[in-house]
């Protein structure tokens, strides 16, 4: 608190600018929490939380989920304070996105400096992505507050309280998810990379996150054994997540442009993404001069090494786990290397500002004030602020229009209205078929009538491993009912085909509705389809 207060009184423009951009994180996040229903994977925590006590979570949750305790257990104490609503649920992940930004902002000014810092803390809060799992009944928001927290930790661990609370926020990361761990290995990284540049002869004196013993490094180190064996257990006995394939270089570009945000076009989302590459590889200059011995390796280096130790961990495992075992690979189990992404493209385009500045202020001024205006001072100083508004301006642009469209448009599964298309509708009786059986999470928490017969379908491909519902039995259910009604979500083509194709003998089609994304117009008279 004594440092902040410092920095603000000495810098009250740029204090006041952080709170209000730490400000308009926390309103974005908050904002609009319980507009839409929960989808199914929140659906599915709600469910988990609800059949089982705290304690009972500490078992349960890893027998019933491929997921570990820890943000079972802080949720389920959370409802119990604020209630099970879905505003309730999510508030959780909200508070923990909001409780990052200061921490992304820390990260800045101290690998860095404050300019960079309050850059980094601009995209954080206003990236699209972050936004999203600030909003989800899921452990990613906690995740990602855990990651930044432990690498702040982490440059301030010559102190034993910062040490700590490195150690407590890694192994916290590290059994929050099963790739929770992913994030902090980077920062494990960076310290034996420093350590063998010092033992060739490198001077890494005054290099972040060197400073301090090794004791509380080589905990977070075996902090991470479990995780791994459990991971390689998994892949030992078949584990493989149908969803996804391996990735090629187009697909790891696409993720870590998804850290930023979506774009309609990918036109855009291509001009986008060569401005944020742009700047990050600019961060990253200095540490390639420092590579191949054209400028001593400074702190500046040593900070730059950091952070793309921690942006590159999650990136390369996932991607050699996809091609050499089974697809792992995706951005949002790879979400820990996201804040490292947002203080490369900040640094980057602060260095790069600086350095269009001081060669415009050369080419203006005379020869005798070249040396002045190529050290920042006089004329390249101002020219610089200009250039650094421009960029903010530029990145803002960028990144407010997937926000805006985050708030205005529907992002997640409809449950609520697709209750509600069903159950204004049905008479009492008719049944439900709720396609995907997972579904039935969803839809059972929406429910408000008890006399009609629901029942959940096992599909194709079903993430419950069990095999598909027979198409005799649907057709049995059907058989006695004057009207059924499908509710399908996330299905393929032959997934939606196959309830409707089973019911479809004695009935006929009479009505189907889309929440999301599609419109079939009605035919026929007797039986009907909802999309959430």
């Amino acid at each position: 608190v004594r440092g902040a207060a410092a920095v603000a009184a000495a810098h009250p423009g740029h204090a006041l600018a952080v709170v209000l951009v730490v400000t308009a994180g926390a309103t974005l996040r908050l904002y609009g929490l319980g507009a839409e229903s929960l989808w199914l994977d929140e659906a599915i925590t709600a469910v988990v939380i609800e059949r089982f006590g705290t304690l009972e979570l500490l078992t349960a949750v890893p027998r019933e989920q491929p997921h570990l305790p820890p943000y079972y257990v802080l949720l389920d104490l959370w409802v119990g304070l604020v209630g099970r609503s879905d505003a309730g649920l999510r508030a959780l992940s909200a508070a923990f996105g909001v409780v990052a930004l200061p921490f992304v902002y820390g990260l800045g000014r101290r690998l860095f400096d404050r300019r960079v810092g309050l850059l980094a803390l601009t995209v954080a809060a206003l990236s699209r992505f972050q936004l999203y799992y600030a909003q989800e009944v899921r452990m990613y928001a906690l995740l990602t507050a855990l990651t930044v927290a432990s690498y702040y930790c982490l440059l301030r661990r010559d102190d034993p309280r910062w040490a700590g609370g490195y150690v407590l926020t890694s192994v916290g990361a590290a059994y929050v998810h099963p790739f929770g761990g992913l994030g902090v290995l980077g920062g494990l990284a960076s310290i034996v990379l420093a350590s063998r540049l010092r033992e060739r002869g490198v001077d890494t004196r005054g290099w972040p996150g060197t400073a301090g013993g090794r004791r509380a490094p080589a905990l977070v180190a075996l902090s991470l054994v479990q995780p791994v064996v459990a991971a390689a257990h998994e892949f030992a006995t078949g584990f493989g997540l149908t969803y996804l394939s391996r990735p090629g270089a187009a697909a790891v570009a696409r993720s870590l442009l998804t850290f930023f945000g979506t774009w309609p076009t990918p036109a855009v989302g291509a001009v986008v993404g060569v401005l944020l590459a742009g700047s990050a590889l600019a961060a990253l200059a200095p540490l390639g001069a420092a590579a191949t011995g054209v400028r001593a390796p400074t702190p500046t280096v040593g900070a730059t090494l950091l952070v793309a130790c921690w942006a590159a961990a999650p990136v390369v495992v996932l991607v050699a786990a996809s091609h050499l075992l089974t697809p792992v690979f995706w951005y949002r189990y790879a979400l820990p290397a996201a804040p490292a992404c947002y203080l490369l493209v900040a640094a980057g385009g602060t260095a790069l500002t600086d350095r269009v500045a001081a060669w415009l202020a050369t080419r203006r001024q005379p020869e005798a004030g070249r040396s002045v205006a190529a050290s920042g001072d006089g004329r390249g100083r101002p020219l610089a602020l200009v250039l650094r508004v421009a960029l903010v301006v530029l990145l803002v642009s960028s990144l407010v229009p997937p926000v805006v469209a985050y708030h205005t448009t529907d992002t997640r599964d409809q449950w609520d209205e697709a209750v509600d298309a069903v159950e204004t509708r049905a008479a009492p009786g008719d049944l439900v078929l709720v396609d995907g059986c997972l579904s039935l999470f969803g839809y059972d928490r929406y429910r408000g009538r008890g006399d009609l017969a629901v029942r959940g379908v096992v599909d194709l491909n079903s993430a419950t491993g069990g095999d598909p519902t027979p198409r005799g039995v649907i057709e049995r259910a059907a058989r006695n009912r004057s009207t059924a009604r499908t509710v399908v979500a996330h299905p393929s083509a032959r997934q939606e085909r196959r309830p409707r194709g089973s019911v479809r003998g004695p009935h006929v089609a009479a009505l189907t509705r889309s929440l999301v994304a599609r419109e079939v117009p009605p035919s026929g008279r007797r039986a009907g389809t909802v999309y959430a």
